[in-house]
């Protein structure tokens, strides 16, 4: 049962992600006509990092739910794990799909201070969850560096 509820929640979230990107449109084509600042990834290695990402928050949600402490505690994550969700599922529709660069920027910087206070509850309820966010912050950090980047460049 608990592989069952594992696997739920990680294609759950992979699913957001692919929906979100559905909704984004051509975001290869758009990211690939953009001037690009230093450091910025090809292509081709964003959609496997997000894979990977999405898996790791899957599993983050999965610890949530299975977690042994308090209700408040769990009910505290959770509303900011449907934050930041609802920020990561936004940002490529906002940024590549609308090309509202400047609305991306803004979106980005909440989805990184959602992911920090994320972390910051995930430490009261299972610190696994937390361990799992780590990756996830460094890529959100990486993200804001190249949509500010990109925003600049290209508006």
């Amino acid at each position: 049962m608990k592989v069952i509820l594992w696997l739920v929640c990680v294609i759950g979230i992979e699913a957001t992600g692919m929906i979100s990107s559905l909704f984004a449109g051509d975001i290869a084509g758009v990211y690939g006509q953009m001037d690009k600042p230093f450091l910025a990834p090809p292509g081709s290695i964003i959609g496997i990092v997000w894979t990977i990402l999405y898996a790791f928050m899957g599993t983050a949600l999965y610890f949530l739910i299975t977690a042994k402490v308090n209700p408040l505690f769990k009910k505290q994550a959770y509303l900011f794990f449907g934050i930041q969700q609802v920020l990561n599922f936004l940002w490529s529709i906002v940024f590549f799909g609308w090309q509202a660069y400047w609305a991306g920027t803004v979106v980005i910087i909440l989805l990184i201070l959602s992911v920090i206070v994320c972390m910051v509850l995930f430490a009261r309820v299972d610190k696994k969850a937390l361990y799992l966010f780590v990756p996830y912050l460094i890529w959100c950090l990486y993200a804001g560096y190249l949509t500010i980047g990109l925003t600049l460049l290209n508006t």
